[in-house]
């Protein structure tokens, strides 16, 4: 049970009646991801802009975070859809570090509207994006209580009609709040695709530091023999490295960005847009079609890959915020006042590597 109470701020507090504290995760990498990304799919589908189902799929998302021991807030913002204005909500929340430093996961739970030729009322979005909120749940879930830095657990919405929900968001940041973020991490469609990826943003064209992550989480992945790719740069719109056209871009240029997808950048128009070779599937993808992105056509097709994609997206993106945890030490200053450490070399982070 929960009560809502708007904060002056414009958000909207879900203060849990009692909350237990949340021990460290001893379940099996992707086994809440996975439950999550199912869930999603057959209760919850047809979740676009305006309907019952975006609605109960923020209230789903509230009660889960707090039965993880959070207070998520509702971040409302409104916005015009079609000549309808509409309300929707950003599901935020935080587990406190002790630093001033922080990082932004974010998933949208929204799927794709109906057109005037495609009913999506009952679209299920196994992959676009109830992988990806599965993901950021369990991560949620695995977070330890105290870390050194800030996670900002924050779920998108209206994502599908423009990144509406994360620009708004972004939009909210202070300067100081940009200036903290060490980076942000954007889950978006993790299961349906012939590879792994993990790409920086464009910024990280003129700023190769923000490179830093997206290398972190490769070295992660071949660490535990996991194979991940990044954007190799065929299509000269997208430079090599880096990754588009989701809620990344409302933070990109802002600070680093690290975006986790599922597709194949080597194929069709070399944009990431075609997500498999496999001929068995129309067009190889299955963005926003009700009749391939869902359970059902998934698990016909790749057997298992549901499951494989959430528990290694999972287990490597968990590995990577406790490294960034690590490298922050927490050191005494003169008259015993308490402050917190870089640890760097260079213009770089030095993670304190834990060996798989």
């Amino acid at each position: 049970m929960f009560n809502l109470k708007l904060l002056c701020c414009g958000t909207i507090a879900i203060s849990p009646m009692f909350v237990e504290a949340v021990a460290a995760a001893t379940f099996e990498y992707g086994e809440t991801a996975a439950q999550e990304t199912y869930f999603l799919s057959s209760e919850l589908a047809g979740r676009s802009v305006g309907s019952a189902q975006e609605a109960a799929t923020v209230q789903y998302l509230s009660d889960r975070l707090v039965e993880l021991g959070y207070t998520p807030t509702l971040q409302p913002f409104t916005y015009d859809f079609q000549g309808t204005p509409l309300t929707s909500y950003n599901v935020i929340a935080e587990r406190q570090g002790t630093s001033n430093k922080h990082i932004i996961l974010g998933a949208h739970y929204d799927t794709d509207p109906s057109s005037a030729t495609l009913d999506r009322s009952v679209l299920e979005g196994t992959n676009d994006n109830a992988s990806g909120v599965g993901v950021l749940l369990e991560l949620a879930e695995r977070q330890v209580l105290d870390p050194t830095v800030t996670s900002k657990f924050v779920f998108f919405g209206a994502e599908e009609i423009g990144l509406v929900g994360s620009e708004f968001y972004a939009n909210t940041l202070s300067g100081a709040e940009i200036a903290n973020s060490l980076f942000m991490l954007n889950l978006d469609s993790l299961v349906f695709g012939d590879f792994m990826y993990f790409n920086a943003g464009r910024g990280a064209v003129d700023n190769p530091d923000w490179f830093q992550y997206r290398d972190l989480a490769l070295e992660i992945a071949a660490e535990n023999g996991i194979d991940a790719r990044t954007n190799p740069g065929l299509n000269n719109f997208y430079p090599a490295g880096t990754g588009c056209c989701s809620d990344l871009e409302s933070f990109d240029f802002l600070m680093p960005v690290l975006a986790a997808e599922a597709t194949n950048w080597s194929i069709g128009d070399l944009d990431g847009f075609t997500q498999t070779a496999d001929p068995r599937v129309p067009n190889g993808r299955t963005w926003h079609d009700p009749a391939t992105d869902n359970r059902a056509f998934i698990n016909e097709i790749f057997p298992g890959l549901i499951e494989q994609r959430t528990r290694d997206y999972t287990l490597v993106l968990d590995k990577l915020v406790g490294e960034v945890n690590a490298s922050y030490v927490s050191v005494p200053e003169p008259m015993s006042t308490a402050a917190l450490l870089l640890v760097a070399t260079g213009s770089g982070l030095m993670m304190r590597r834990r060996r798989a």
